[in-house]
């Protein structure tokens, strides 16, 4: 026989159940730019808790040593978590106390832009650049670098990297290629940054319909660049220097948003917009919409700007 007390647990779990079955759906992360509700992403499983770890050691880290890197360690923590509103918050707690701080400001100004808050990401980014201006730049540790790693790029780079995206999700192309081009030409240490914004400022370059300027950019790369991470920008750079055909890399199973925004607007610019329009609402469905190709193809598909690209 089962006695009274052995029942009430039981009845407590299903009214647990039942309250978390009822419960509402949490909140969005963020909106993207064509007004759909972003998920909450982020790590589960071993990599969460590996991940959990690592954000409570570096809060531990400030704890014992309030210093302007350990914060920016904190805020990088829980946006590699997906958690996103957080590191922002927690960067402009930090610049309270930074006040001058362009580290800080480059890497809220990213997590800004992951949001989709376009307009303070570019308002963060120009006060980081302004700040900058007198300091050296100096390479920029990666977050989870490996044994044979070094760092692949620096923060003055980052910074115009990222507020040149800013200025092309508004639209202001030519701002955006002389940012990304002197990200490339000025700031670049490793072949890794100079596809990434050449590659950006390429693009920039052809909506302004300045071909001239935008094959002079792919020019100025070394025939086989180095790269350990952005093999995605360096075939793009390929297909824009004719070394590779856009069927080749459609033919690919691995491609990540950022080789296939590169590919969406390069059918585009060609056109074939049916096609090139087709990847860019495939793009802006995709899961991992922190990705700056999704987010440059949310842009390109909340406001179709006039092509001018030939």
């Amino acid at each position: 026989m089962i006695s009274f007390s052995q029942i009430r647990p039981f009845g407590a779990a299903c009214a647990l159940l039942l309250a978390a079955c009822s419960s509402p759906p949490p909140p969005p992360a963020a909106t993207s730019l064509t007004g759909q509700p972003l998920p909450t992403i982020g790590p589960d499983g071993i990599a969460a808790r590996w991940m959990e770890a690592e954000a409570d050691a570096a809060h531990l880290a400030w704890q014992c040593d309030p210093s302007e890197m350990r914060a920016i360690w904190m805020g990088r923590r829980l946006a590699y978590m997906g958690r996103f509103q957080e590191a922002i918050s927690w960067f402009a707690s930090a610049i309270g106390t930074y006040p001058e701080s362009y580290r800080l400001r480059r890497h809220m100004g990213h997590r800004l832009l992951t949001i989709r808050e376009v307009d303070a990401a570019i308002t963060v980014l120009e006060e980081a650049r302004e700040l900058a201006k007198d300091a050296p730049n100096r390479l920029e540790p990666d977050g989870s670098p490996g044994p044979e790693w070094e760092p692949r790029s620096t923060t003055h780079g980052n910074i115009d990297y990222h507020l040149a995206l800013g200025y092309y999700l508004k639209g202001e192309y030519e701002k955006a290629a002389r940012l990304w081009e002197n990200c490339a030409r000025q700031w670049a240490r490793t072949d890794d940054e100079r596809v990434a914004a050449t590659h950006w400022a390429y693009m920039s370059w052809m909506r302004l319909g300045n071909e001239l300027a935008a094959n002079a950019a792919v020019r100025r790369l070394p025939a086989r660049p180095d790269v350990l991470e952005n093999f995605g920008y360096a075939d793009l750079i390929a297909l824009y220097r004719g070394e590779i055909q856009l069927e080749d890399l459609l033919a690919r199973t691995d491609r990540d948003a950022a080789l296939n925004y590169g590919l969406a607007r390069w059918m585009i610019a060609r056109g074939d917009g049916e096609a090139g329009n087709a990847l860019l609402q495939e793009l802006a469905a995709s899961p991992g919409w922190p990705a700056f190709g999704v987010l440059a193809a949310e842009s390109d598909l909340a406001a179709p700007l006039p092509e001018v690209e030939r």
